[in-house]
């Protein structure tokens, strides 16, 4: 199980892009979570974490397959629930959520952006106007589905046939409602620490777009392939671990059970 969509048996014994990918995004989040849940006094963590957001959609909106799968469902369940007994907030619904949502609405929305000019407008204004409604209701609001969008066109390069320019005005675009969803979480950090995560995030949107290809290499990497396979597992391991010592360190935890509002963060 895991972020992706790709199913075990069918992978390759040898390294992937896939598992790099993946694994580089898992590390980077479990640091993110260390600043959120552990360490909330060093924002340098959080700055450093926000950079594996681009990753996770970039790679829904990238993949074949549209899985919608009952691990996916359960892993976001077992953490509301988790969140009710620490004490932490049960709303926005957690990042699978927001994945599940992406892959059942993504090919519909894009296929019907992309037809013309007019349709990709229409397109831009639902993103921009139900982005800040959704926030309180489930994470990312629809800055989930625009960095996904970047993964999409990765993929579909040579069907759309979009000029160098009209990729610069997507992606840059697409980079606007990451800073957006930043600031929208309350990511207010001092000047050189938001310029490290806008620019960051931004750099790596680009090099997403650019870079990033199925590979198979000729080595095998057990300890990297694992963890680019089960990133599901370990999502919801580590979140569930982090919030529990939060709780037993006294940091951000409420009142057990208690049923409230707010951002929980990626």
């Amino acid at each position: 199980m895991n972020f992706g969509t790709t199913k075990h048996k069918e992978l390759p014994a040898n390294l992937t892009s896939y598992d790099l990918l993946k694994t580089l995004a898992l590390i980077i989040m479990i640091v993110d979570h260390v600043g959120m849940y552990l360490l909330p006094e060093n924002e340098w963590l959080r700055v450093i974490g926000r950079m594996c957001v681009p990753m996770w959609f970039f790679l829904v909106g990238y993949a074949k397959s549209r899985d919608v799968s009952p691990s996916l469902w359960l892993g976001g369940g077992i953490l509301l629930v988790a969140n009710m007994v620490t004490g932490f907030a049960l709303l926005p619904l957690n990042i699978l959520f927001s994945i599940l949502a992406v892959r059942l609405i993504m090919d519909p929305f894009f296929t019907r952006m992309f037809v013309n000019r007019s349709a990709a407008f229409m397109g831009l204004c639902v993103m921009a106007t139900f982005n800040l409604p959704l926030f309180p209701i489930i994470e990312y609001g629809m800055t989930g589905l625009a960095l996904a969008l970047v993964g999409y066109m990765a993929r579909h390069k040579e069907e759309l046939g979009f000029s160098k320019l009209q990729v610069a005005l997507w992606i840059n675009l697409v980079a606007v409602f990451f800073w957006s969803s930043q600031v929208l979480a309350g990511f207010m950090f001092p000047p050189t620490q938001v310029f490290v995560m806008l620019g960051g995030g931004t750099a790596v949107i680009w090099a997403l777009y650019l870079f990033f290809e199925p590979k198979t290499f000729s080595i095998k990497i057990p300890a990297i392939s694992f963890l680019g396979r089960h990133t599901l597992e370990i999502y919801v391991l580590h979140l569930i671990t982090f919030k529990v010592l939060a709780v037993h360190l006294g940091i951000g935890y409420e009142e057990w059970l208690n049923v409230y509002l707010g951002y929980t963060g990626f």
